[in-house]
């Protein structure tokens, strides 16, 4: 190869690398996007340490939050729905706040502010302090896309 077509092609492969743009990626975007990417339910609970927790032995509505689908929509308004009649049971408003550490949810028998552990498309993580056998702990609320 001669020294102009080395020159030439170093300089093309210049020009290519120094015109490309870092993409930067908004991380709350990419997790408002993934949370209305589906309708969720929940697949179970553990504690912080990944021990699987019945919920049949929460106080209060933590024990029916199961036995529901949830959207979120653009507009920030989250709906539940029966899981078996499809009924709607409520709404409410949902965002992401603290540099999208945490999903504010306010919904009948599901509010507060949920610790996001992970979310993605496909699976979605929160935890929050339930009532648990007459005692408040952390909990994982694990969530799947609906199919």
């Amino acid at each position: 190869m001669t020294c102009s077509k080395i020159l030439l092609v170093l300089l093309i492969s210049l020009s290519i690398f120094s015109c490309a743009k870092d993409e930067i990626v908004d991380p709350n975007l990419a997790k408002t996007d993934a949370i209305k990417s589906s309708e969720w339910i929940i697949s179970g609970f553990t504690t912080s340490d990944n021990t699987p927790i019945d919920p049949t032995l929460f106080a209060g509505d933590a024990k029916f939050i199961d036995q529901l689908t949830y959207v979120f929509d653009n507009s920030g308004v989250v709906r539940s729905y029966d899981k078996v009649s499809k009924q709607a049971q409520a709404y409410g408003t949902w965002g992401l706040v603290e540099n999208s550490t945490k999903l504010e949810i306010n919904i009948q028998g599901f509010k507060g502010t949920f610790g996001v552990i992970e979310l993605s498309k496909t699976k979605m993580i929160l935890r929050n302090n339930i009532k648990y056998k007459n005692t408040d702990i952390p909990v994982n609320m694990i969530f799947i896309p609906l199919k």
